[in-house]
């Protein structure tokens, strides 16, 4: 079957018509012809995959990992028409809202984070990816290019040794780096998943003179240049003189709260994860900040119990299923007064600004593109009270 492509959508989905009927395939840029393959077919459209282009794009290039499609499936893609690819998709969700993006700093080598299979053949190890859309199927990889040469060649070493010693037991590796120090930790996950074996504790990391220690389960943004212009953003929005409380939601290790703690009058944390809690308070004391008070449990159970305090900014960062819907109730009865929601998946904040809409005013929306080369959208979306 060819189809000529009309857009991507998100997430990632190559759109074309057949016989007046929607097709979604893999990859394909705007104005290519590609021959499909259907793969199933739905009430109202046809799931397809790309198995030959047909009529090129100039706006394509040739990706540098040889399984792009797992680790970073817009490779194919020039990095400007990427960012225009996912400005168009924003504002098609969010028609009518002022808007900005940031391009990546960085776009090769910037994930501060990997995780990968093991697979074992003939008593020989190496690494892997998922295939796209699959939990089972492996796809083998050598090195990939969204991480540093530093961390691909500890990964070399580290295959190395997994084979001279013959440590079959593992099944996954999980190597996090510091892009301020340019340590590694190094976690290796066994086949029975009751524990883990980490070359050490934490690393530590920099962000906007602030200091972060960071465990193997810690949650921590992976593109740290691009976490830095979020918080420049929120910074300039938070009023000076540290007039104003501001509660951070899903707070992580402090990233957002301890930065901001120097502009705030008080900042309020709230978190569930053991791990993250453990590293918060100890970025505390490493940072030295004495305006911030811990509510340790889900936001969902906490918030209720924070609605009568005298915040004033609000910041949300939840993960891609974005807010509980009675959570998203609750911050509509408050008198907060602006919310800074970061969104690492649109399609549910915009399910949740939905809701927030009949007591806040989307004011802006601004896309940070935390993952080049990829489909993932990081938007932050700034709310107040109407």
């Amino acid at each position: 079957m060819q189809i000529s492509i009309e857009k991507i959508i998100y997430p990632g989905k190559s759109l074309g018509i057949d016989n007046n009927k929607t097709v979604l395939t893999d990859e394909g840029l705007a104005g290519e012809t590609v021959e499909v393959t259907p793969i199933s077919e739905k009430k109202n459209y046809i799931e397809a995959k790309t198995i030959r282009i047909i009529t090129p794009s100039p706006r394509r290039t040739t990706p540098r990992c040889s399984h792009y499609q797992s680790c970073g499936p817009y490779q194919y893609i020039d990095y400007k028409e990427q960012i225009a690819i996912k400005e168009a998709q924003l504002k098609e969700m969010f028609p009518g809202i002022p808007f900005s993006s940031t391009p990546s700093k960085e776009i090769w080598g910037y994930r501060n984070k990997i995780k990968l299979n093991m697979v074992w053949e003939n008593s020989k190890a190496a690494f892997a990816y998922n295939a796209p859309e699959s939990r089972n199927e492996l796809i083998r990889i050598d090195s990939c290019f969204l991480v540093s040469e530093n961390v691909n060649s500890a990964l070399s070493s580290f295959l190395e040794t997994i084979n001279k010693e013959n440590l079959n037991l593992i099944k996954e590796v999980q190597i996090r780096e510091s892009r301020s120090t340019k340590d590694l930790m190094l976690t290796a996950y066994p086949f029975d998943k009751s524990g883990k074996f980490s070359a050490r504790a934490y690393i530590e990391e920099n962000i906007m003179g602030n200091s972060f220690r960071i465990g193997p389960e810690s949650f921590f943004q992976v593109n740290v240049p691009m976490l830095g212009s979020v918080l420049e953003k929120m910074r300039g929005l938070i009023s000076p003189g540290r007039k104003e409380v501001v509660a951070d939601l899903y707070c992580g290790i402090g990233t957002f709260g301890i930065n901001l703690s120097g502009f705030a009058k008080k900042v309020i944390g709230v978190e569930s994860g053991a791990e993250n809690i453990s590293f918060l308070k100890n970025n505390l004391k490493l940072n030295d900040v004495k305006n911030y008070a811990l509510y340790e449990g889900a936001c969902e159970k906490i918030f209720p119990q924070l609605m009568n305090s005298d915040i004033d900014v609000l910041i949300l960062d939840p993960p891609r299923k974005g807010l509980d819907t009675m959570l998203c109730q609750r911050v509509v009865m408050s008198r907060i007064k602006k919310i800074f929601y970061l969104s690492c998946n649109p399609s549910t904040l915009s399910r949740d600004i939905k809701i927030l809409n009949s007591s806040y005013r989307l004011k802006s929306i601004h896309l940070f593109d935390f993952f080049p080369h990829t489909p993932h959208i990081e938007t932050l979306a700034i709310l107040e009270k109407a």
